[in-house]
């Protein structure tokens, strides 16, 4: 008697296959897509710096910083309504994406033009305006940035590549279209080519994934997700500022050298900080799906965060404040030495702003985007305050403490505008690590030592906490299972 032929399924043989859980194995895609997006940029940029005029590199910059508000304002919190959106069964996923390209259209006909003329004129005489005009052009492109989709729809790898794809085009095309020679019209260009590729690359997934289906685009549908994203766009608006601000307010009130030592230490800490938001961008689709059904099993994915964002962000936060002073002189050069402690002020940001996610992400799931917009507005209220009263006598050091309070004072609203939510972040979970994290701040205070002794302290502190806490290890098993069914 002959043998019944194996099946398809029976055919294949697993393949060889490393698996933390799906939750994590998205955060390290998520987070490898990003690291390569950050090491594209700063190779293009130091490739710009280097072969432009300052001049010219200035007006890079300047247009730089124009596309990054432009982009801000266009997106408005599209993307978080849409994930929720789809999350929550609401709409299907082709009306929503019709719906969010319908809403960034609208805002990007309307803001690529005002800002292209608005920096246009603020810069006459001193930076092109063609150069403007060109970043203006791209943000027409950024509707069709569809990562909020594919995270929508648990896929991460294509969501997280995008980014990834305009970095390393942007790095491409000025190579090959050689501003140095040619103009710096051609960094325009190249933004440009680099958005285009990443619009056309998330358009033809998004293409694949819906069919037979497409996306439904309508006028009232566009102004209906605006409405909703309203707050949410104010929110990063106000976070943005929140950010930026104080840099401005340590110029006017305090020395240069103290501007150039709080700026490179932001701007190495908002770097980090990004990773801060990969870990909740992964995390979200999971909560807003299971805010509508499945609350136990949210209050234990909740749970779980709390504990496990305490640790780590104490952890990392340690680290960089230990050895502030050896990381600025490394990444900036011996001159920024003196920046240590900016830094090591700011790096408590870095695990306030962890630790604030998950009540923040839970007010965004629960449809309560107002509540988040006023507990921003809070924390930046405190920050500008703080900035203009500690900056002149502290300096930089004095705006990084106001940056630190404003960051608890942004968690502890948005903790208290989660009240009557039948899910809250455990604020208990966060003592252990904070117990830690206050007796290595004392230790080092008085301890002499050099940054490597003191970081190795402070590892073997926080590390051993990690260890000896069961319901840290308890916790990175309950999120390595939470999009897993286990």
């Amino acid at each position: 008697m002959s043998e019944k032929p194996d099946s398809a399924g029976d055919r294949r043989r697993p393949g060889f296959k490393i698996s933390l859980g799906r939750l994590i194995d998205d955060f390290i895609v998520l987070s490898t897509g990003q690291f390569l997006a950050k090491v594209f940029g700063f190779l293009a940029f130091a490739w710009l710096a280097r072969i432009l005029t300052v001049a010219d590199y200035g007006a890079v910059e300047t247009a730089v910083g124009m596309a990054a508000i432009g982009a801000v304002a266009i997106e408005l919190g599209t993307g978080s309504v849409g994930v929720r959106r789809i999350a929550q069964k609401e709409s299907s996923p082709s009306a929503v994406l019709g719906a969010v390209i319908s809403a960034r259209l609208m805002l990007a006909v309307a803001i690529a033009p005002v800002l292209g003329l608005a920096y246009a004129v603020l810069t006459a005489r001193s930076m092109p305006d063609a150069l403007f005009w060109l970043f203006a052009a791209s943000l027409l492109a950024f509707p069709f940035n569809h990562n909020w989709f594919f995270q929508s729809q648990e896929k991460m790898a294509a969501a997280g590549f995008g980014q990834t794809l305009k970095m390393g085009a942007f790095l491409l095309a000025i190579h090959f279209l050689a501003p140095e020679s040619n103009g710096v019209l051609q960094v325009g260009v190249a933004e440009i080519i680099s958005v285009s590729a990443m619009a056309i690359w998330y358009s033809a997934l998004a293409f694949r994934e819906l069919r037979p289906q497409r996306p439904v685009y309508s006028l009232a549908g566009g102004v209906a997700t605006l409405r909703e994203s309203g707050p949410l766009g104010g929110s990063a608006v106000v976070n943005t500022a929140s950010q930026y601000v104080p840099l401005v307010i340590v110029a006017a009130l305090s020395t240069p050298a103290e501007t150039a030592e709080f700026g490179a230490s932001q701007r190495l800490i908002v770097s980090l900080i990004t990773f801060s938001f990969v870990y909740y961008f992964n995390l979200y689709p999971l909560l807003a799906r299971r805010f509508v059904d499945d609350t136990e099993g949210l209050k234990e994915v909740v749970a779980a965060s709390v504990r496990v964002t305490a640790w780590v962000g104490v952890f990392v936060a340690a680290m960089l404040w230990a050895a502030a002073p050896l990381i600025m002189r490394i990444v900036f050069g011996k001159e920024f030495a003196g920046a240590g402690p900016e830094f090591s002020v700011l790096a408590w940001v870095g695990a306030l702003t962890l630790a604030s996610g998950n009540a923040r992400w839970l007010l965004v799931a629960a449809h309560r985007q107002a509540s988040l917009f006023w507990a921003q507005c809070a924390g930046a209220a405190t920050i500008f305050v703080l900035c203009a009263l500690l900056t002149p006598t502290m300096g930089g050091t004095g705006a990084s403490i106001a940056c630190a309070l404003g960051a608890a004072v942004l968690w502890l609203v948005a903790h208290l505008r989660t009240k009557g939510l039948p899910v809250r972040a455990p604020l208990a979970d966060n003592i252990p690590a904070a117990i830690v994290a206050t007796a290595t701040i004392a230790a080092l205070t008085i301890m002499n030592a050099g940054p490597v002794e003191r970081a190795a302290v402070a590892f073997a502190a926080v590390a051993g906490g990690m260890v000896l806490d069961r319901r840290f290890r308890a916790s990175v098993r309950v999120l390595a299972r939470a999009k897993s069914g286990g």
